[in-house]
């Protein structure tokens, strides 16, 4: 196995770990709170820090890879990773201060529904407040993750943010009588600063960065505004699903939660393939781009989109019948009923066009950072919040909560197909007949692979399996009829994966 491949397969690995101890996290709350006021405060309060770090996390990272390489091909690597490590802690301690004094304000002005609860109202600022404070460091553990990402070391970076989900797991479980649901925020402040810990004992503090160099503030200043359009564009799925839980913290008790479980659970597939694969070819794209060759960036494209959606389409088609027992085996446990479940799996279903969109947008967003061209996806996103807030007002007028859900899916299809047309414009032009043909080919055998299990499923023999047994059964039959159907169809991008001497994404001919 050579060094790449090996290093694709631990990150996957990694990421898988990530995912599965953020539904643990899930799980534990769910099992502790259920859909109570406390955990609608919670879930709820959280998505407005949420976006601020996630636009820091995810967003620093992708900008400082391409700018990365820039300075690291004149010699100025270490020099370049110093100015922006100092630089984002300025920026990041001053968010923190501010986000921690006004987090009261915010409850009052954005939640004001849960001042009628006992302490419902002290839940949702102190974990605003914590998470505020946690930015301090978010932002330089990104930097230091991207760092990371552009030696190729793609699982560390995902490690270093899987202890922080752990440490407010732990924090959660050990805690939680002393401190109730306040011990998740706390645990995830903690969290962050045990993952800095982490990268001063990797790389050790000679090695971190040039401590007396002075920030060459012209250079930090031209990172940041290649970082604002980038950042803004990653936190657009966290905002709009703010928007969300704003729509739904006044539909009464349980719906924040109720569809904050729904979510969490349906993006499993989007974190383990879309994003998976998006990192993954995001270093080849910026050298590709770095070495003048748009053929081979856009090849790089056309090899995401189809690998994300050869792994994408079965997943979320395979959830989609089999929610139910999904839900049940998951989360009903303690403070979570069977009417939670019920509830739970329904707005699962209306959830699940976003999975397959954003997974779409996860691998186009790539493309865009590498031309420096984030701006064009930013105009896009800012349309899509505003989208988003008109579908919520409507479709939860229709159909109520579930139609919070819908609009998700709904602007998440109108944000895919944007960003892809606009990238196809800007990159000279995408070999749009081979995506066809190999996308018809997956949604052809994901349709063989969901009528055989909805028949299956609706015989006697399978009415009354137990959940367990269900799955264990229809998962493996499940893959083994949609990859046959694959082959019979004679995909290329599956008969790419299978072969040994070539990646999941592109290689230079």
């Amino acid at each position: 196995m050579s060094k790449l491949r090996f290093s694709v397969v631990l990150f996957f690995l990694s990421t898988v770990l990530l995912k599965f101890s953020s539904m643990f996290r899930d799980l534990v709350i769910s099992g502790l709170y259920g859909d109570s006021y406390k955990a609608d405060a919670y879930f709820a309060s959280m998505t407005i820090p949420n976006a601020i770090i996630l636009f820091m996390l995810t967003g620093m990272k992708d900008a400082f890879l391409p700018s990365y390489y820039t300075y690291e091909k004149q010699g100025k690597g270490f020099s370049h990773l110093t100015n922006i490590v100092k630089g984002t802690f300025i920026f990041s301690v001053a968010v923190a201060i501010v986000g921690t004094i006004f987090s009261p304000f915010l409850v009052k002005w954005l939640y004001p529904e849960f001042s009628k609860y006992q302490d419902g109202y002290s839940v949702a600022v102190w974990t605003i407040a914590l998470y505020f404070l946690s930015i301090t460091l978010v932002g330089v553990n990104a930097v230091f993750e991207g760092y990371f990402d552009s030696r190729r070391k793609f699982s560390f970076s995902t490690f270093s943010q899987t202890i922080v989900v752990l440490t407010t797991l732990v924090f959660a479980l050990l805690f939680h009588r002393s401190m109730s649901i306040y011990s998740v925020p706390f645990g995830y402040f903690v969290g962050t600063i045990l993952s800095f810990l982490l990268k001063v004992i990797v790389l050790s503090p000679k090695k971190m960065i040039a401590w007396r160099q002075k920030p060459e503030w012209k250079e930090i200043n031209a990172f940041y505004r290649i970082f604002w359009p980038v950042g803004i564009t990653i936190a657009v799925g966290q905002i709009n699903l703010t928007v969300n839980m704003l729509f739904a913290s006044r539909m009464g008790e349980g719906v924040v939660s109720n569809l904050n479980y729904a979510f969490r659970l349906v993006t499993i597939p989007q974190a383990l393939f879309g994003v998976t694969i998006a990192t993954i070819i995001y270093p080849f794209l910026a050298k590709a781009i770095s070495s003048g060759d748009m053929k081979l960036f856009n090849r790089g494209i056309e090899k995401g989109l189809t690998n994300m959606f050869l792994l994408i389409a079965p997943s979320v088609a395979g959830m989609m019948i089999l929610i139910e027992p999904l839900v049940r085996i998951v989360y009903e446990r303690g403070a979570f009923t069977e009417s939670t479940t019920a509830l739970t799996s329904y707005y699962a279903l209306f959830y699940m066009g976003s999975v397959l969109f954003y997974s779409i947008q996860a691998v186009v967003a790539k493309g865009f950072y590498t031309l420096g061209k984030g701006s064009y996806f930013m105009r896009i996103g800012l349309i899509s919040i505003v989208l988003n807030i008109f579908s919520n007002y409507l479709f939860a007028k229709w159909i109520g909560p579930s139609g919070l859900a819908l609009s998700a899916s709904i602007v998440g299809m109108f944000y895919s197909i944007s960003t892809f047309t606009t990238l196809n414009k800007i990159s000279g032009g995408f070999n749009l007949k081979l995506l066809a043909s190999e996308y018809l080919k997956i949604i052809v055998a994901t349709a063989v692979m969901s009528v055989v299990l909805l028949w299956l499923k609706t015989t006697k023999y399978f009415g009354n399996t137990h959940d367990w047994l269900l799955l264990a059964m229809f998962i493996p039959l499940g893959v083994m009829l949609y990859f046959t159907v694959l082959r019979l169809c004679k995909s290329d991008t599956l008969s790419e994966l299978l072969q040994n001497d070539k990646m999941l994404f592109f290689k230079r001919k």
